[in-house]
């Protein structure tokens, strides 16, 4: 249904209000003939929708895009004339050149001018809408019976009505049990292990689309990535940005220090330096080319500390070239079989207990047959079925609409009935929410915060009476993600979905739907010359590190969303498009000193959402921003010259996230439309700003940030909190966090914040409150916490507990992830019984000496306990916490020691007391244990810079997961071996020498100069050493808080 038709009513109400009396007569008759007429497209499109039935989808569906393609024109042709009138440019319009009138048209006044050219358009839209009835009418009364019987909710169709419940709400969650693939995950991580190869092990896993190799190596990463001390997961597809690629390595295996160019030269080097002498796990999924590994390979030095580097691929040539021609470490993934799949689709549609109704056995039977193994066809076809156990006409309609295509051809073909049949089970806002996906790359990352108010900014999202727009969207998205149309990639603790990816055969899907509906036009760099639509309404570039032009065989003027991803030289002039309401602009240029001139955003009047990432500086407005009266969502993830002063004249305004140090202007308080408002300094915004955000009373999400703890009126600022917190009632999320630039100094710790122990009235909704205390701590745990009913995610740093603390803590009802970072040591210790902390799912415990002690019963719902503790001076039995077999559904465990040497016997009682502990737990959760040399110092327990982290001595891992792995559970050590000796063991390997930074800089997919194994081994290999050096002295290790 088309997005903008919502919006029509309200706008021609208030032309009609505004400037009915200007315009000639008849007009003020005409529009509310046009709302009738659409109201009456709203009503079938709905009854199509609702009926599910497929008889008359081609009917629905060519009146369905007349309607999107009418509510456009109507919409642009009324906003430019409000724009027009509103700020008195009367520039001409076009009219029809009709020939009695041309010699008098042309000598009227341009008001005149603009009233008649609307006329003239209120009496075209009414035509169009006229016959578009009318043909609806006229093709669906000559229809088959059945069809009318469809839409009135009748029986004549063979298809069963939709259900309301499209999908359920079931998708994996990161300790789900996986079905089929136990084996191969223990297999890879033998392989990856220490088996006494110390070398570089690059191992592939190979199969079909669809058949579960990304599932695999994401359950195998969450296992193992404790045991090393970098590690990264990256995305790439059939057409990689490399450059992306390496941005996203780097951020992973070095997240506390960003880069400072985007050159790939300079990322590989980057990356190859951090990673020397440290062990690593880099996973790189669905790789299409050698190409790609041949310069992703280049930034992974070999070493000999048993590093790893995980691949999945479609291709088995590309799987053989990847692991060196060495099929030891090759692992094919084949279909599952028939007892898997039915264990996977039962679970999917029934839920964890997949018992099948024996009614519904055959027809399940039968469908999961036809699935033939995939389990990403599985999963999807049961998707359908989840909560249709009473209706047998549902199971039937699926079992007879799926053919035999998966079990002939496994390729993407036979995949398409499959994911056409999932789509056209979607209600008709759904099925734009996900071809509205289309405008993204195959392998990006997409972040829920951002698509759903992107979808709400395009209106495919409408607020009810008892959810406004932001919860309806979030809903929207967790459909799509149950139906597995996308697929999850970050999941916090809570069991949120942050952050999602999608399948590169379901984005070929929804690309074809879209291409066909005129709803998104993507193109790349190679389809620059393709014929696109008269109208494009939604245009994605994908230009990556190519240089190329947009097509010029298209009207950039009737564009309402640019997508661009590409060179800054490369972007087409934003002013061209006038009519633009989304711009999403991914943008990098190849010197970090670039400036991108972004002030002419100040002509799209209309624009309503607005994010630009960039590595360069941008240049914006500094007086005219406040023309975007239309403005909801600016994010900005780059380098800002500086703020437009007028941005706090922004009416609509809804969503501000700007980079750290970034001083606004004063009189913030005047945007009372906020709700979110993310990055702001604390630091380095005036005082005035900082009492102003009392007076953003609807914010829900305020995420602060602080980028020196040198800053003047620091502590007074924090102090101010404590009011500010009292007005802002409707808070739902607050947040103070280091930013990465943060300057980590012995003062740093001693910030207090006990001005916010006092809030009198704190809000009421709030559910996330993170105060981290690398900035600033509290005496003690302040009273109003306990109040707060809806708190789900508490983070928090005190000096010490007080008596009764942890009675607050168990007294919050919602309570899901709690951080505690204790300065003092316990006067004893801290005791968990039945009561309280019923939904607890996480919990951190940073204090010198963990005293907690777990009772039967206690944590029932825990999955995940991490403890940071120090072990120097302190017994065994008085270090460790008792109970831990208690905590029923604990699935992992970490621990960072700290406080005295490698081989200090403290540190080695500590270790042994949990793996003791672990191994008596029923559920064996995986247990990862780093010793560090020092976590507390001096009389505040303060951290230590991360520099010194950086030379810490030694890690040891353990992952402790069935008896017999625990009997035969050894430490590692690491043994150095000299310099003259290490020569014997280095290894040849196949390298590929650039010589100058221009070749490096255009390596993408397209490199023909695929050299063979033996001609690399003469041409360009070389001999690389390594050196081992004694692991006690130069054992590095990345700090992991």
């Amino acid at each position: 249904m088309a997005d903008a038709m919502f919006r029509l009513p309200e706008k021609l109400d208030g032309l009609l209000s505004s400037h009915g009396q200007m315009l000639p007569r008849g007009v003020e008759e005409e529009i509310p003939l046009i709302k009738q007429d659409l109201e009456k497209m709203v009503a079938i499109l709905q009854q199509h929708d609702d009926s599910g039935a497929e008889d008359c989808a081609m009917t629905a569906k060519c009146l369905a895009k007349e309607v999107r393609e009418l509510s456009y024109d109507m919409e642009d042709s009324v906003d430019q004339y409000e724009q027009a009138a509103t700020t008195s440019r009367w520039i001409a319009p076009r009219l029809k050149k009709h020939k009695f009138a041309r010699r008098r048209v042309t000598r009227l006044p341009e008001k005149l001018r603009w009233r008649l050219w609307m006329a003239n358009k209120m009496r075209e839209f009414s035509l169009r809408s006229q016959e578009a009835l009318q043909r609806y009418s006229l093709f669906n009364h000559h229809g088959d019976n059945g069809i009318r019987a469809a839409a009135i909710g009748g029986t004549g169709s063979s298809t069963p009505p939709r259900h309301d419940t499209c999908f359920g709400s079931w998708y994996p969650t990161p300790y789900e049990e996986l079905v089929g693939i136990g084996e191969h995950v223990n297999n890879l991580e033998a392989w990856l292990g220490r088996d006494g190869e110390q070398r570089l092990k690059v191992v592939t896993v190979v199969g079909s689309g669809g058949i579960g190799k990304s599932t695999l190596v994401k359950e195998l990463y969450r296992r193992i990535r404790g045991q090393f001390e970098c590690r990264a997961f990256v995305r790439t597809s059939r057409k990689p940005d490399i450059r992306r690629l390496l941005i996203s390595m780097l951020s992973q295996v070095r997240p506390h220090q960003t880069s400072h160019t985007w050159k790939l030269h300079s990322l590989i080097a980057d990356i190859r330096t951090h990673l020397q002498d440290k062990r690593y796990l880099i996973v790189i999924d669905d790789v299409w080319a050698t190409q790609t590994w041949d310069i992703v390979s280049r930034a992974l030095p070999d070493g000999n500390l048993c590093s790893g580097v995980l691949i999945t691929t479609e291709i088995d040539d590309v799987a053989l070239k990847c692991g060196g021609y060495d099929s030891k470490y090759v692992l094919p993934m084949k279909p599952l079989g028939h007892d898997d799949s039915s264990k996977l689709f039962f679970r999917t549609a029934f839920g964890p207990q997949y018992e099948c109704p024996p009614e519904l056995s055959d027809v399940a039977n039968n469908i999961i047959r036809k699935c033939a193994g995939f389990p990403l066809a599985v999963v999807t076809v049961a998707g359908l079925l989840v909560n249709q156990m009473g209706k047998p006409e549902q199971w039937d309609f699926v079992n007879k609409s799926l053919g035999y295509g998966l079990r002939k051809n496994p390729a993407p073909e036979g995949m398409k009935q499959v994911l056409n049949l999932s789509y056209n089970n979607l209600r008709l806002h759904l099925k734009a929410c996900l071809m509205y996906l289309s405008i993204y790359e195959e392998d990006y990352i997409i972040q829920k915060n951002d698509l759903v108010k992107q979808w709400i900014a395009e209106g495919f999202i409408h607020a009810t009476e008892e959810k406004d727009m932001v919860e309806i969207s979030r809903i929207c998205f967790d459909e799509l993600i149950s139906s597995r149309m996308i697929e999850p990639v970050h999941i916090n603790d809570t069991g949120d979905v942050l952050s999602c990816t999608v399948h590169h055969m379901v984005l070929d899907f929804i690309t074809h739907k879209s291409l066909e509906e005129n709803f998104v036009t993507a193109i790349d760099h190679c389809q620059t010359t393709a014929r696109l639509a008269d109208k494009v309404r939604r245009l994605s570039l994908h230009f990556g590190n190519a240089e190329a032009t947009p097509p010029t065989n298209m009207r950039l003027s009737q564009v309402r969303t640019l997508a661009y991803f590409g060179v800054i030289k490369c972007l087409p002039s934003i002013v061209e498009f006038g009519l633009l309401q989304i711009l999403i602009l991914h943008l990098w240029g190849d010197d970090d000193s670039i400036s991108f001139d972004l002030t002419g955003i100040s002509e799209l009047f209309r624009l309503r959402y607005l994010h630009v990432t960039c590595n360069a500086t941008l240049e914006v407005p500094q007086t005219q921003i406040r023309g975007l009266r239309y403005l909801e969502t600016l994010k900005i993830d780059a380098r800002v010259s500086a703020v437009p002063s007028d941005i706090v004249h922004l009416p609509g305004l809804l969503h501000l996230s700007l980079p750290v140090e970034i001083n606004l202007p004063n009189g913030i308080g005047r945007m009372t439309s906020l709700c979110t408002l993310e990055c702001f300094d604390i630091s380095v915004n005036s005082v005035e700003n900082v009492h102003s955000l009392g007076e953003l009373t609807n914010l829900h999400d305020l995420r602060l940030t602080c980028s020196t703890v040198h800053s003047c009126y620091l502590t007074s600022k924090m102090d101010s909190m404590c009011s500010i917190l009292t007005k802002l009632s409707n808070l739902r999320s607050l947040t103070l966090e280091p930013s990465s630039i943060l300057d980590v100094g012995p003062s740093s710790m001693s910030i207090s914040c006990d001005g916010l122990s006092s809030v009198s009235s704190p809000p009421a909704c709030l559910q996330t409150f993170e105060w981290l205390p690398r900035i600033c701590t509290f005496s003690s745990l302040p009273k109003w916490i306990g109040r707060l009913s809806k708190l789900c995610i508490l983070k928090i740093g005190v000096r010490k507990l007080a008596n009764n603390d942890f009675d607050i803590l168990r007294g919050l009802p919602a309570l899901t992830v709690l951080s505690l970072h204790i300065r003092t040591k316990p006067a004893k210790r801290i005791l968990f019984n039945k009561i309280g902390f019923s939904v607890l799912k996480y919990f951190k415990f940073r204090c010198r000496a963990p005293w907690l002690e777990f009772e039967v019963d206690a944590m029932p719902n825990l999955l995940k306990l991490k403890l940071r503790f120090d072990a120097h001076g302190v017994d065994q039995h008085g270090t460790i916490p008792v109970g831990i077999v208690h905590l029923t559904g604990l699935k992992e465990m970490s621990a960072k020691i700290g406080g005295a040497g490698a081989n200090d016997p403290d540190r080695r009682a500590a270790e042994s007391a949990l793996i003791d502990a672990i191994k008596m737990h029923p559920a064996c959760p995986t247990l990862s244990i780093h010793c560090l040399d020092a976590m507390f110092s001096g009389e505040d327990d303060d951290i230590k810079k991360e520099d010194s982290i950086e030379h810490m001595t030694l890690q040891k891992q353990y992952d402790v997961k069935k008896e017999d792995s625990i009997e035969h559970m050894t430490l590692q050590k690491q043994y150095g071996i000299k310099k003259e000796d290490s020569i014997e063991h280095t290894t040849l390997q196949e390298q590929y020498d650039i010589k100058n930074e221009d070749l490096i800089e255009h390596m993408t997919l397209q490199i023909q100069n695929d050299i063979k194994k033996e001609d690399s081994y003469k041409q360009h290999g070389f001999l690389q050493k390594d050196y081992r050096y004694d692991a006690n002295k130069h054992a590095v290790i990345r700090k992991q808080f």
